[in-house]
């Protein structure tokens, strides 16, 4: 069986053209010791599949980018590709070495309360001494609950293996730090400066019920660059970077999000399994 390998924030993958196989076989090219090893294995067309050792899950954005660059290795010149992803149309480009998807509209959970409050929940992390406030994302069908955290030792002292508890409930759980703004120059095509724009940081750890801790997901980076812009008020950078364990993420918000990342496919393997 061809397979492709590749990483993107953090998550590698098999990719396989064609049709999927069984269950079995992917469990098998999956295990690290007499398969090939990675987290996920993805099958590539214009409807890409995930599965994992357990089997299918809905395709997570690194599967994505991976079957574009899969794509984008086959047909250089193409750098635009529209895949269908849960019965939605998902809108991937390239610019640069990395992978851009653009995830729809985004909203404050709360409303226009939550943003005059600053949070509109309550999040329970096992590790720390006291509840902290949160504010709600909301992204597509689901909300992610984001609390800020006063520094990088607090957020490594969270205690994902205990399951956090958000009221009123939220699909992902973040804590996170802002780790800071400052002005970037930008340059024309002949390397002159035209402007400056303004790009923020943020550290952060995800919760997902289903799945564990997050390492990276692109719902969990724009949910945290949502919620710094929103804390920081008027004038406060819409682009973040969103810095994960597994890897950065690049977040634009206007009306929809924009998140990108790198995807390289590193080896082509002839599977006999």
């Amino acid at each position: 069986m061809k397979l492709f390998k590749g990483m993107s924030a953090g998550t590698t993958a098999l990719l396989h053209p064609g049709s999927s196989p069984t269950q079995e076989t992917i469990a098998a090219a999956l295990e690290p010791v007499q398969g090939v090893g990675a987290d996920l294995f993805v099958t590539v067309d214009e409807h890409p599949r995930a599965f994992t050792t357990d089997g299918e899950i809905s395709p997570p954005s690194a599967a994505v980018r991976l079957a574009a660059a899969y794509l984008h290795a086959q047909a250089p010149s193409r750098t635009s590709w529209d895949f269908f992803i849960d019965g939605m149309e998902l809108q991937v480009r390239r610019e640069g070495e990395e992978y851009l998807i653009n995830h729809g509209p985004w909203s404050l959970a709360g409303g226009e309360p939550a943003r005059a409050e600053g949070h509109d929940s309550v999040l329970h992390l096992a590790g720390l001494t006291d509840p902290r406030p949160a504010l709600r994302i909301r992204l597509g069908e689901r909300t992610i609950a984001v609390a800020a955290l006063a520094s990088a030792a607090e957020l490594g002292g969270v205690d994902f293996h205990t399951h956090p508890r958000a009221e009123p409930a939220a699909d992902l759980v973040a804590a996170m730090t802002i780790m800071g703004e400052r002005e970037v120059d930008l340059t024309g095509e002949a390397g002159t400066v035209i402007g400056t724009e303004r790009i923020g940081a943020v550290q952060l750890r995800g919760f997902d019920s289903r799945a564990g801790e997050m390492f990276s997901a692109d719902a969990l980076a724009i949910a945290a660059g949502a919620a710094a812009r929103t804390w920081l008020g008027e004038g406060a950078a819409t682009e973040w970077v969103a810095v994960f364990g597994g890897g950065n993420t690049r977040v634009v918000l206007g009306e929809h999000a924009l998140a990108a990342a790198e995807a390289r496919i590193f080896a082509e393997i002839n599977w006999w399994g």
